[in-house]
């Protein structure tokens, strides 16, 4: 394999891994988001629940 190769190699797989470790860290922090904001409402829409408003 020629020399030059190798640099191309080693930037795809740097890169590769850098851009594969943001894509799941941004997907990771997707998930729990909406988690908390799933969670969020339920407790909301509860408070409202046990809480009826005054005539």
């Amino acid at each position: 394999m020629n020399s030059g190769n190798y640099g191309w190699i080693e930037l795809v797989l740097f890169y590769g891994i850098a851009i594969g470790f943001g894509l799941w860290q941004w997907l990771s922090m997707d998930r729990l988001l909406k988690k908390t904001r799933a969670e969020k409402a339920a407790k909301q829409a509860a408070e409202q629940d046990s809480n009826p408003p005054s005539p």
